[in-house]
């Protein structure tokens, strides 16, 4: 074991947020080619890695943060104020870490972060499809394909779900695989309208041999029985799984959606109304209802989304687990927040011209960013509404994951 005491930014002294915040100028300047590219440049990789922002979510016994959930939503509001694909992409990645840490034993977390190297983890849950069977010491993964893996270029390692059957054949449970992206195959897959920087390919595997070390079981995840004995006393590594990861899906929506409410009110100073009288829609009525409605859809997706983070983080620290209609309460939650930033951002574009209908317009832009972001299956308000609502008539939830 090599555990790492070393700080974990460039600036020590620098909060988080303020790290981000420098590197805010070059990531909008890059973000034209990092819709090009279909991922994150190398040096913007390179320049989160040297501003410390892998670290946030690594433990301190591996030169991590350890930071909150707070912090680690600030970073996001930075980054996705300059890019909506780096801000989902760090927040990928910034959970898989999480996992990594808090879900297995610490003689695998020892070997992942032990090294003192560069350590990141990419994370897809939802398997296209999968084979697998048991065998002595682990799992044998004959072959599978997991779509929409953000972040994976940039990943040593992949949490990957998979399918735990017993000797009949019979699936039994799930567990989250921590597998070596080098025995992984990328696809060339990833072509969209939103978040194009992600690169969110599918990948595949085949005959791959997973140890039962790098086996975490949902039927224990779920009920908050982490492997990760040696963190036990660290409330960051004591969150509720599920609502942790949704409620940080929803961190880069937040984002996008400010900034464009910030440009959209930077802009109508200085953009007449086609066809009017207005010399500036900022002087017009309907631009006056048009941000209150707004502002306060984007104002409520933050009281949301903090507001779940204080009850998973005192959760923790009090180390009394959350109910589970509480945990679909915050899953839900995470998934209204995004989509009332969606609805936010909508509605700016639509009063926005036809200046919005450019492809090099940032309103666009962020539209489309989020757009597809509340795409994303564990941000689908019909699923956790339905979810949420099945648990209040005393029905089983319809999800493996509550």
């Amino acid at each position: 074991m090599n555990r790492i005491t070393t700080p974990s930014a460039t600036n020590p002294t620098a909060s988080p947020a303020t790290a981000a915040r420098g590197l805010a100028p070059t990531l909008r300047a890059r973000a034209a080619e990092t819709s090009r590219l279909g991922r994150l440049p190398a040096a913007t990789i390179e320049e989160l890695e040297q501003a410390g922002l892998f670290r946030l979510c690594m433990p301190a016994i591996y030169g991590g943060d350890e930071a909150s959930l707070d912090t680690l939503l600030d970073v996001s509001l930075e980054l996705g104020a300059a890019d909506g694909s780096v801000a989902w992409t760090h927040a990928i990645l910034a959970g898989g870490i999480w996992m990594a840490a808090a879900l297995y034993p610490p003689e695998t977390t020892d070997k992942v972060f032990g090294s003192g190297r560069p350590f990141r983890t990419a994370s897809v849950m939802a398997p296209s499809r999968v084979r697998t069977r048991r065998v002595a010491g682990g799992l044998h993964i004959e072959e599978g394909q997991w779509a929409f893996n953000s972040g994976i270029h940039h990943a040593q390692w992949d949490v990957a779900s998979v399918p735990i059957l017993d000797e009949g054949g019979n699936q039994v449970d799930f567990a989250a695989a921590l597998l070596p992206v080098e025995e992984l195959t990328l696809l060339d897959d990833w072509d969209t309208f939103g978040l194009r920087g992600t690169g969110s390919v599918s990948v595949t595997a085949e005959n791959v041999f997973v140890p039962d070390d790098r086996l975490a079981s949902y039927s224990r995840v779920l009920a908050d029985d982490f492997a990760s004995s040696h963190l036990r006393d660290r409330p960051s590594f004591n969150l509720p799984v599920l609502p942790m990861l949704a409620t940080k899906l929803a961190f880069p929506c937040l984002a996008v959606a400010r900034e464009a409410l910030g440009l959209f009110v930077d802009r109508a100073p200085f953009r007449p109304i086609a066809l009017t009288f207005y010399p500036a829609q900022s002087e017009a009525t309907v631009t006056h209802l048009y941000i209150g409605e707004a502002s306060v859809k984007i104002d409520a997706a933050e009281t949301i989304l903090r507001r779940s983070i204080a009850h998973m983080e005192a959760a923790a620290a009090s180390r009394q687990p959350l109910a589970r209609e509480q945990r679909a309460r915050i899953w839900r939650d995470a998934t209204f927040a995004a989509r009332l930033c969606w609805e936010a951002v909508d509605l700016l574009a639509g009063v926005s011209g036809g200046g919005f209908a450019r492809s090099d317009s940032p309103m666009n832009r962020h539209w489309h960013d989020l757009r597809a972001a509340t795409l994303h299956a564990g941000l689908s308000t019909t699923t956790t509404f339905e979810i949420f609502g099945r648990l209040v008539f005393g029905l089983p939830p319809n999800s493996p994951l509550v």
